[in-house]
């Protein structure tokens, strides 16, 4: 057979061939002189086997193609160990600390003013129509989907002052600076010449037509009351405008129109005003 066609061995199984033939040379050798015993040759057996198979291994590959080294280093890498655990338990307790000092606060405020432009009819005769004009003030402060407000008027042309006091839950939206609806129960005091106190429920609902530019409007209807001076009183407001705004400030336009019906005991008919406007102004976010 040409010596160019033999198989050939990797160098280091050579290796190992003849390290173990050497090892049986010298253990008949010392067998036949008396110098080993039977358990020191398999220690020393086993001892040379494992060093050529480390030696074998050093390359990329040995045996039947198995890559023992690169299994090592998978393993290696999907090792999980005690530092690596507290270095992640830092890190996030870090993210933690991020998160709650750049999210949004839960508790929002907005501060308002208003000049009212209206006029002030009795449907029942048309020939009687007043102009007038009023300042109105708004405070609101919300805790997440949960606030409080607080209006004031100041109609010094009819001479009486209405204070309102008003919970407020929003069902939907998530600020209010968004496209949100609310829900709305307060009472409004008004002081003139007879003080008179009516509890209302309110619906107002907010749209954002784009980021900067959006309509609102609310329905306020006031529950009916009774009082000595004025007899039985109720009525209604209804409130539909624009606004835009300029990151934390709006500057918005309504229309409104107030309805109140009084029967005064002692009076055959009802009397019944309507206050129908303008109301422009300002608000500010915080």
């Amino acid at each position: 057979m040409d010596r160019n066609h033999e198989p050939q061995t990797h160098p280091s199984l050579r290796h190992t061939t003849v390290s173990i033939r050497e090892f049986l040379d010298l253990m008949v050798i010392k067998r036949e002189n008396g110098g080993m015993s039977r358990f020191s040759s398999l220690l020393l057996l086993c001892i040379i086997l494992t060093a050529s198979l480390s030696h074998a291994q050093s390359g990329s590959r040995w045996g039947s193609g198995i890559d023992f080294t690169k299994r090592a280093t998978a393993r290696e890498g999907s090792r999980w160990s005690l530092s690596e655990w507290l270095e992640m338990k830092n890190r996030n307790r870090m993210m933690d600390m991020w998160l709650s000092v750049n999210s949004p606060s839960p508790y929002e405020f907005s501060l308002g003013g208003s000049y009212n432009s209206f006029k002030t009819e009795d449907p029942d005769n048309t020939a009687v129509s007043d102009s007038h004009v009023s300042f109105m003030g708004e405070l609101s402060a919300y805790a997440q989907f949960v606030g409080l407000t607080a209006e004031y008027e100041n109609n010094s042309e009819e001479e009486f002052n209405d204070l309102t006091g008003m919970l407020n839950i929003r069902v939907l939206g998530n600020s209010i600076q968004n496209t949100s609806l609310t829900l709305h129960y307060g009472l409004r005091t008004r002081e003139a010449d007879q003080r008179l106190s009516q509890q209302f429920g309110q619906v107002s609902l907010q749209v954002y037509l784009t980021k900067y530019f959006g309509i609102d409007g609310k329905y306020r209807y006031f529950l009916p009351t009774s009082t000595d001076e004025l007899g039985d009183v109720e009525g209604n407001r209804t409130e539909a405008g624009l606004f835009i705004d300029f990151k934390a400030v709006r500057i918005f336009g309504n229309w409104y129109k107030e309805s109140q019906k009084t029967k005064i005991p002692a009076a055959a008919d009802d009397t019944v005003t309507d206050r129908t406007g303008i109301r422009s102004g300002l608000k500010i976010f915080f």
